[in-house]
């Protein structure tokens, strides 16, 4: 089967990146990635100030990793421009679990010290019911459902556990992203308005 011509050059791209030494610089050592952000935008951690005034407080100090539990909070590397240094999170690797200790480490700002999970407002998840197991009737799965934090709230379920997001309520952490049994494309992604090149 022919490789389409955007999956090869996807592939040739990420070859490049790790020959040419970028996949050193993560925190977390798993090797440098660029997120896709014409499919998520940037998923900054709960708390954060808007994308502008974000950006002028920050002052890539890190503690905001070292501060987050799960290890979910990465950084923007070569080829992010302003946004090198800047923190961000990658829910299909490590979602965040809003445990809101990033507002209480940083020291501008940048990062709100935050109390309540339903303050958090980081993105909104968006379910495709074309590969969700249990909108496409192939299976029944409900994990999204599960892992809410704010289930009940955020996600609810229909016939067969079928998700359903409340863009209301739901504050994009990615933890339904995480748990997602669907390989490859995920049948549930957080989602961002924010952009590498806001």
């Amino acid at each position: 089967m022919r490789m389409r011509r955007r999956e090869f050059i996807a592939r040739a791209t990420g070859a490049a990146l790790v020959l040419g030494g970028i996949g050193t610089i993560m925190n977390d050592g798993e090797g440098y990635r660029f997120p896709d952000s014409r499919r998520r935008g940037i998923l900054r951690p709960p708390g954060s100030l808007e994308e502008e005034e974000f950006l002028a407080q920050c002052i890539r100090c890190q503690r905001c990793t070292e501060a987050c539990h799960p290890k979910a909070i990465r950084l923007g590397g070569p080829g992010t421009g302003r946004h090198a240094g800047t923190p961000y999170i990658v829910p299909e690797d490590h979602a965040c679990t809003l445990c809101l200790e990033c507002g209480k480490a940083c020291p501008t700002g940048a990062i709100e010290a935050i109390t309540k999970k339903t303050e958090a407002r980081m993105g909104t998840a968006v379910v495709d019911k074309r590969l969700c197991v249990s909108h496409n009737m192939t299976g029944i799965c409900g994990a999204c459902f599960t892992v809410c934090p704010l289930r009940g709230k955020a996600i609810v379920q229909g016939m067969h556990n079928a998700p359903t997001v409340n863009p209301e309520e739901c504050v994009g952490c990615g933890l339904c992203e995480e748990a997602c049994i669907v390989k490859g494309d995920k049948a549930i992604r957080a989602l961002s308005a924010r952009r590498w090149d806001a």
